[in-house]
């Protein structure tokens, strides 16, 4: 019963460690979104190199904007032809187009995605709109909906899961601490007639479900950090650049996790042994 009692605490914590794994991955993904979305600024062909320079030195002056880089008519030229050097029916129209027909752009990063709206209204000025053929930037808040919508789905199938281990610790532990009265009653009744006190009698029981509580977090320590320095180079290589960090908020953030959930245990353990006590040991 002890075993079984320790396993469902194990399999409990994992479940919960799985979701703390998953808000991790969460906050990455959406941070590697927002450092991918940009604005991209289209000049028309035939807008001067000082016209788009002075844009460009209006928008890095603004405290919104991160980065503001130019892309000349050639370089926009030439990155058309690398992009579609495999399809030759697009390079034949490109030829008989006369002349360059891509204009300068420019490509801004926000220091938050909050600040893009504000970002194109700034475009607006009068002595830049003039020549600005068009605005686009990514759909990024559809993108990080999804991603949240994915997410959430997931953490209440964990937290359902994590409800159902719990449902059968309880169980469990109620079972264990009942056969433990069944098979003590003899002791239990001599202790009764010698005076003993009713903590004196439950205190092995409240020391037993801490000691399940501190095992079973410690098996999960355990089984949990050689699963993270797997999956974490994994996360990595999907978000680069960025890094998901897994195994570093592990170890910052140890204390409040694991502290928490040897706690949360502990209070687990002793609700269900102080209500099997209850029902079982008249004291």
């Amino acid at each position: 019963m002890s075993i079984i009692t320790v396993s469902m605490l194990v399999l409990t914590l994992l479940t919960v460690n799985v979701l703390v794994v998953l808000n991790v991955v969460t906050e990455t993904a959406i941070a590697a979104v927002e450092e991918k979305v940009d604005i991209s600024v289209y000049f028309e062909p035939d807008t001067s190199l000082e016209i788009v320079e002075g844009a460009q030195g209006y928008l890095n002056g603004l405290p919104q904007v991160q980065d503001a880089m130019l892309i000349t008519s050639d370089e926009a030229y030439a990155r058309f032809v690398d992009r579609h050097s495999d399809d030759a029916e697009i390079l034949g129209s490109l030829e008989e187009v006369d002349g360059n027909p891509f204009g300068p752009s420019l490509v801004v990063k926000a220091r938050s995605p909050k600040d893009f709206d504000f970002i194109l209204e700034s475009l607006d000025n009068p002595q830049f709109r003039d020549y600005i053929e068009k605005k686009e930037f990514d759909d990024y808040e559809e993108i990080i909906a999804s991603i949240n919508r994915v997410t959430d789905h997931v953490r209440w199938f964990g937290l359902a899961l994590s409800g159902v281990f719990l449902l059968f610790v309880i169980m469990i532990v109620f079972n264990t601490v009942r056969v433990a009265i069944f098979i003590h009653r003899e002791e239990i009744s001599i202790m009764r007639l010698v005076g003993a006190s009713s903590f004196f009698i439950r205190a092995p029981f409240f020391v037993e479900a801490g000691v399940f509580s501190l095992l079973a977090t410690a098996i999960t320590v355990i089984m949990l950090y050689p699963i993270l320095g797997v999956l974490e180079p994994r996360f990595d290589t999907f978000f680069d650049p960025m890094s998901s960090n897994l195994l570093g908020y592990f170890n910052e953030n140890f204390l409040l996790i694991f502290g928490a959930q040897v706690i949360g245990l502990l209070l687990i353990n002793v609700v269900a042994s102080s209500m099997a006590m209850r029902r079982y040991l008249k004291v």
